[in-house]
This record gives structure tokens, C-alpha cells and sequence, in this order.
């Protein structure tokens, strides 16, 4: 009996603590502010949209003989130029797959619209290029997904090319490719070159850098509508914030972005469909008719700012996205 009354004894001495503890596991979820506790998604389930495929790739790469048939094709018109296609998508730390909700419903509209803009474009003949992430191979999480990802969007497309940046991490160019690219500029005379993809202020500035310093700035121009922001860059707020203006077709945080992520050197344009809706928003009820006549620069803070001096060795890499 005295034994049995002992350990009745424990067990009651014992209960406070077992019930405080189960008081904290309770109040944890409501009250923790790790960024775990906030509604995430997993991104990497896009990447089924792109089974792996054993195909090569098949998008023609920048050569120096690429000139001559690209100037006969379309000459004088503008350039596109998309730095790291999709690298958000097949280029992130393969352990860190999980994104608020705010960054991931920005990342996806990123993904979906650069597709459909890359399909549109190689479908109209007009010049495109892109720059691959360097050793991409090696460095992407699905390499296969991205070269059927490649292979799917361009479509085969005559007027689109490819040439690879030094790095996965780098959006600059081989000397070699800087020169290549120069000749090719020189040859075709595009009215401009317009520049897209990813991501703002990281491997997009390290090509921008390149075109001013080495191609030369006149006609160079960075293009909101195409241009992909780091998760790691922005807050969810910035995130809800910047997806809720750009699907009001309102790019000026957009803008704001890319200046601020510039230094406030870079030259910032729409596309041109982009600039004629804006034009005739403008002309309100007075019903003319506007005509495309190419890029042109914006005011206020994305208004024309100069050269871009020639980048550093220390300057800011692209990294994977979390």
C-alpha cells in the first residue's frame, strides 16, 4: 500500500510540469514568428511542367558567322537580350524549395510570363538572345528540365540564339563572347538592345555593364516588363506589392527596383507595346491612333542616368534563390 501511495504521489508530482508543457506546445503555433510558421509553397512542383529529356540542345549558338544571316533576316530592328532564363526555377539551392506565399505567386507570374514572352518573340522572327547560365549542366537542379525548358520555348526559332555567361552565378560574358557579340552588333545594326531576365541588380547588371562598357550605352536599355527580381531581395510585402502593380500593368515599382538596384545608372525602357498603351492612356478620349516607333526612355526615377562605370571584382553575384 505505501508503495502504491508513493508512486501515486510521483505521478501528481510530476503532472504540473507535463501540463505546463503541453500549455507551450499548444501556444507555439499561434505564437511563433519564425517565417516557418507563415503559408509557404513549394516552387520546385513546377518543375514537372518540364520532364527531363535526354535531347540535345537545340537553340543555335551565337557565332561569328551568325551576323551575316541574322542582318539579311530582320534588319535594323531591335535586339532582345534575356540573361538567365527560368533560373529561379532551375537554378536554386535544391534544399530550399519553399517560399512564402507572396514571393512564390511573384516567382511563378515571373516564370509564366518570360516563357510566354520568349515563345511570342521566337515565333515573330524577331533577333533574340539568350544567355545561358555558364556550366548550366553541372549547376542547374534539373539540367535536363532546363535544356526541354530551352528546347520547348524557343521552339526552334532562326532568330534566336545562344551564348553562355562565365558562371552559373555570373551574367557576364567570356571576353571572347564580348568580342563575338560586338562584331554582331556591328553587323546587324538592331535599333536597340533591350534587355531582360534575371535577376535585377545581380547577373542582369553584370551583362548591362558589359553592353555599356564594351558595345556602347545609346541605344542599351533595361526592360521592366521582362526583368526578374530575387526573392532574397525583397520582402513579402515588396513581393505583394510589386505583383498586385505589374497585374495593374503599373511597372513603376518595378522601375523603382531597377533604379535603386542600378545605382541609378541605368537606362530603363518599356516594351513598345507597353509605351503605345501608356500613350494613349494618356490621350484619354482624344482617339488617335499611336504608332510603334521603338523604345523610349522613361522619366522620373527610371529617366536615362548615364554610363554605368565598369564593374568591380567585388561586385555582387547572383546566388540561388531561397
Amino acid at each position: 500500500m505505501a508503495f502504491g501511495s508513493s508512486r501515486h504521489s510521483n505521478i501528481l508530482a510530476a503532472m504540473p510540469a507535463f501540463l505546463v508543457l503541453l500549455s507551450l506546445l499548444a501556444l507555439l503555433p499561434a505564437g511563433c514568428s519564425s517565417p516557418f510558421s507563415r503559408p509557404t509553397k513549394k516552387f520546385n512542383e513546377l518543375l514537372s511542367q518540364y520532364p527531363r529529356t535526354e535531347e540535345p540542345l537545340q537553340v543555335q549558338l551565337l557565332t561569328a558567322g551568325s551576323a551575316e544571316s541574322a542582318a539579311r533576316s530582320r534588319p535594323g530592328g531591335p535586339l532582345t537580350v534575356i540573361v538567365h532564363p527560368a533560373y529561379a526555377l532551375f537554378f536554386r539551392d535544391a534544399g530550399r524549395s519553399f517560399y512564402t506565399e507572396a514571393k512564390y505567386d511573384l516567382l511563378r507570374y515571373q516564370l509564366e510570363h518570360e516563357e510566354q514572352f520568349i515563345s511570342e518573340i521566337a515565333k515573330s522572327g524577331n533577333l533574340l538572345i539568350l544567355v545561358l547560365p555558364g556550366n548550366y549542366e553541372r549547376d542547374s537542379v534539373a539540367p535536363h528540365s532546363y535544356t526541354r525548358y530551352l528546347n520547348s520555348v524557343t521552339g526552334g526559332s532562326p532568330s534566336v540564339y545562344a551564348v553562355y555567361s562565365e558562371a552559373s552565378s555570373s551574367g557576364a560574358l567570356p571576353l571572347g563572347t564580348v568580342v563575338m557579340l560586338h562584331g554582331f552588333l556591328r553587323s546587324v545594326k538592331p535599333s536597340s538592345v533591350l534587355v531582360g531576365g534575371g535577376f535585377i541588380g545581380r547577373c542582369q547588371r553584370e551583362f548591362y555593364n558589359q553592353v555599356i562598357n564594351y558595345v556602347g550605352e545609346s541605344s542599351a536599355y533595361i526592360v521592366p516588363e521582362i526583368s526578374t527580381i530575387s526573392p532574397d531581395d525583397i520582402s513579402d510585402s515588396d513581393a505583394r506589392t510589386m505583383l498586385d502593380s505589374i497585374l495593374r500593368r503599373d511597372y513603376g515599382p518595378v522601375d523603382r527596383f531597377i533604379d535603386k538596384r542600378n545605382q541609378g545608372r541605368a537606362r530603363i525602357t518599356l516594351l513598345p507595346g507597353e509605351l503605345d498603351r501608356r500613350a494613349a492612356r494618356a490621350s484619354g478620349a482624344s482617339g488617335e491612333t499611336v504608332r510603334d516607333e521603338g523604345p523610349a526612355p522613361l522619366t522620373g526615377p527610371a529617366r536615362e542616368q548615364g554610363s554605368v562605370p565598369e564593374a568591380d571584382p567585388g561586385r555582387e553575384k547572383e546566388s540561388p534563390v531561397h
